[in-house]
C-alpha cells in the first residue's frame, strides 16, 4: 500500500493551483492546499513536456515518488499537494533530488519535526 492517494480530478488539481500556497525551489515547484477529507494525503507529481520525450518524463516521474517514499511517513496528512519538475530537476544526482524534494516539503511545513529524524 502506498500511504497516499494520487490527485486525479480537474477540479482538485485547479483548487489546488488557485487556491492552494506555492512553494517553490531551482528543482521543484510545490502547490498545497488543505484537503476536505481528514486524514487523507492526495498528492500528484507532474512533469511537462519541455523537460523531455515520455521516457525521460516518466523517468523523472519515477524519481519523484522514489524520493517521496523515502520521507513519507513524516509528511502531515490533510493536505492535496501537486509537485512539478523543473529544468535542472533532470541534471542532478539522485541524492540531490531527495534532499532537494525534502527541504521544499519543509519549507512548505508539511514535515512533522517530531517524526522527522534524518
Amino acid at each position: 500500500m502506498k500511504g497516499y492517494e494520487s490527485l486525479k480530478k480537474e477540479k482538485d488539481f485547479k483548487e489546488t493551483f488557485n487556491k492552494g500556497q506555492s512553494y517553490i525551489n531551482q528543482h521543484f515547484v510545490l502547490y498545497v492546499r488543505p484537503s476536505e477529507e481528514k486524514g487523507q494525503l492526495k498528492i500528484a507529481f507532474c512533469v511537462g513536456k519541455k523537460l523531455g520525450y515520455a521516457v525521460k518524463r516518466n523517468r523523472i516521474k519515477r524519481r519523484m515518488r522514489h524520493a517521496f517514499y523515502s520521507f513519507m511517513p513524516q509528511v502531515a496528512r490533510d493536505y492535496q499537494i501537486i509537485v512539478i519538475a523543473r529544468q535542472k530537476a533532470r541534471e542532478i544526482e539522485f541524492s540531490q533530488f531527495c534532499s532537494s524534494l525534502r527541504s521544499l516539503f519543509k519549507k512548505a511545513n508539511l514535515i512533522d519535526v517530531q517524526k522527522d529524524h534524518y
